[in-house]
């Protein structure tokens, strides 16, 4: 009887102490978030949806400031990616054209002159490859490297074939890029 007396209150706060842990850590679970916290707007990126037409009045998305007599062109749909590689060749004097999507990366090609284009493999209005045959009808000259996160041997093995000369999977060393993106087009100059 007495074992019951002591034992019965013990389990009861076992169960206790259970559940009060099981709802702290409920509350400490964390929130995960889908959609963008902030939409980005950069004066060099106006917003081009990928089923939007490439018109007139959209700009080229180059910084005028920068007079080089090479260019860049980076063709990514992550922001970031975009910014961040433009500034990597805007402090070597380069000038940069960006496209968020590859319908504006086919449009920049046909539009102004090219040294070398950084393209991302997977995108969502057109992958890398689409872009690619589409710029070689309009530019067979230009060098090209993918930069990609999926790193499909398959889609590799085309890019290769159809003249690029590098792939580099994200998260891609800043330096790499830089000097072998330098190296091709000084070699060329």
């Amino acid at each position: 009887m007495i074992y019951m007396l002591i034992g019965i209150p013990a389990i009861i706060i076992v169960i206790l102490l259970i559940i009060l842990q099981q709802r702290r850590l409920e509350r400490n679970k964390p929130i995960i978030i889908r959609e963008p916290l902030f939409e980005f707007n950069s004066p060099f990126n106006p917003p081009v949806e990928p089923g939007e037409d490439f018109s007139e009045d959209t700009q080229l998305l180059q910084n005028e400031g920068v007079q080089s007599d090479y260019t860049v062109l980076i063709v990514d749909d992550q922001p970031a990616i975009r910014m961040l590689l433009r500034e990597l060749f805007e402090l070597e004097g380069i000038a940069v054209y960006e496209a968020p999507h590859g319908r504006t990366a086919i449009e920049l090609v046909k539009r102004a002159p090219i040294d070398f284009i950084l393209l991302d493999l997977k995108m969502p209005d057109m992958d890398g490859i689409e872009v690619l045959r589409a710029i070689r009808e309009i530019n067979t000259d230009v060098h090209v490297a993918m930069i990609t996160a999926y790193g499909d041997p398959d889609k590799l093995d085309t890019a290769k074939q159809l003249g690029v000369l590098a792939s580099f999977t994200k998260p891609f060393d800043i330096d790499i890029v830089k000097k072998f993106v330098l190296a091709k087009m000084k070699s060329e100059g």
